[in-house]
């Protein structure tokens, strides 16, 4: 697949923290490495003991504090059937950054010297940490939001893949104007590279794929308190379809604007937004609305019992081991999934558990998918590359829920050919081995 599964909410995600390093100015770090490594360091005979560095305070700490959340239920769950060949895992300890590069730095340092054996569950928008970890050949798993210099190497795992390519052309952004019937598309998101870079490859897909584009507005501050001025050009123009790469509260402010303007029928495609109770607080601005997923839909517990149990697990284990009222999210599923993931490669190296055996046995897996809970992963090439085909699942807001849309009775996801010349429309492949589905 040719970019991890969040990176429908890749931009939001981080927006907040570019924004407040654009604002504030981040301070230059001095990273120092820990002259200790061990390949057995954190392992008795009865446990295994692994950490974990985010944002569990700090101003990005709603977006990746559940990225913790989710590991801990995981491996929760795991210990109480038993752990992994006798041994349990020791979630500790858990290191918060502060949402702060020089925090970060410090963190990994502390859990180098803590000797863990591996880190499960970064989450964080400044991983300033991840050369010291890299350094000393700690297996490092988590949500893959930042740069691939930071995520590069044979012991970092993203949890859907550790190479992203934002230039690339997104074939499924035309694939939903085409199959919504729109003609003529606007493109909107901030004037921070997190977002303005990400709709890089919607731009380019829909000139691929001749979706007229006459609105293209990449330069919208952050926080705008307008958008009037871009709905009067869409208006003018004649827009049916309108993606963007903004926050949830910039599109949510963008489909109140187009309703006023008497626009409310607008297609509208998403990059963030997949979230309940977002939904549930916004229901008229978001009603109708698509988005694209790089997992399994949440609703596919209730929708298709069974049929992915990687999803049904993750869905069960929020429910009984996570704090009251915890929904799922999607940095909380990159936990669940970087926990599993460390868990795979435990089970296939067996008892004799050293750092090098786990990450050689997890580079040999080449159709990873957290028991349906993601498309499928080739780590034999994750770390460096794409591949020519991308499957992805969609959803659309309708009245309090999300509904699954586009998939056949055999997979909630749809596949494309990353390297389709380009055409009027859009062809999807065939459901791809390995694919989730029945």
């Amino acid at each position: 697949m040719d970019r991890p599964w969040w990176c429908a909410t890749r931009a939001p995600l981080v927006l907040a923290a570019v924004v407040a390093c654009a604002l504030t100015g981040c301070a230059n770090v001095t990273i120092s490495t820990v002259s200790h490594a061990g390949d057995t360091d954190g392992v008795t005979a009865k446990t295994i003991r692994i950490g974990a560095l985010a944002s569990t305070s700090g101003f990005a700490s709603s977006s990746f504090a559940p990225v913790v959340t989710g590991a801990r239920a995981y491996f929760e769950q795991l210990n109480a059937a038993g752990g992994v060949d006798g041994r349990k895992i020791v979630f500790s300890p858990v290191i918060d950054d502060g949402t702060s590069p020089s925090g970060d730095t410090s963190a990994a340092q502390q859990l180098v010297q803590d000797k863990v054996f591996a880190v499960v569950g970064v989450g964080t928008p400044f991983f300033t940490g991840s050369s010291i970890l890299r350094a000393q050949s700690v297996p490092t798993f988590g949500l893959q939001l930042n740069t691939n210099a930071q995520w590069a190497g044979p012991t970092m795992f993203g949890a859907g893949g550790s190479y992203v390519d934002s230039s690339a052309p997104q074939p499924q952004v035309a694939y939903v104007a085409q199959h919504t019937g729109s003609r003529r598309a606007a493109v909107l998101a901030y004037n921070v590279a997190q977002s303005s870079e990400g709709c890089v490859s919607i731009i380019s897909a829909l000139a691929k794929f001749h979706v007229d584009t006459p609105i293209v507005d990449i330069s919208i501050p952050y926080g705008a308190a307008s958008l009037d001025a871009d709905v009067t050009r869409m208006q003018q123009n004649g827009v049916d379809f309108v993606a963007t790469c903004m926050d949830s509260t910039g599109n949510i402010k963008l489909s109140q604007t187009l309703q006023q303007h008497g626009m409310g029928t607008v297609t509208q495609y998403w990059l963030d937004g997949y979230d309940q109770q977002t939904l549930r607080n916004n229901q008229a601005a978001m009603d109708g609305a698509y988005f694209l997923l790089q997992q399994t839909p949440f609703e596919m517990t209730k929708l298709g019992r069974g049929v992915y149990p990687g999803i049904d697990a993750f869905n069960a284990a929020l429910k009984k081991y996570a704090p009251r009222g915890t929904r799922p999210s999607s940095p909380a599923l990159a936990g669940w999934v970087s926990a599993d993931l460390f868990t795979q490669g435990l089970r296939d190296v067996g008892p004799n558990v050293t750092r090098s055996s786990l990450v050689a046995a997890i580079n040999k897996l080449t159709s990873y998918t957290a028991d349906g809970a993601i498309p499928p992963v080739d780590w034999t090439t994750a770390h460096t590359g794409i591949t020519p085909t991308d499957c992805s699942s969609f959803v659309r807001a309708h009245g309090d829920g999300f509904v699954p849309v586009f998939g056949t009775t055999s997979s909630v996801y749809v596949c494309f050919d990353q390297k389709a010349p380009p055409a009027t429309t859009v062809t999807t492949l065939p459901i791809q081995p390995g694919v989730p589905g029945r």
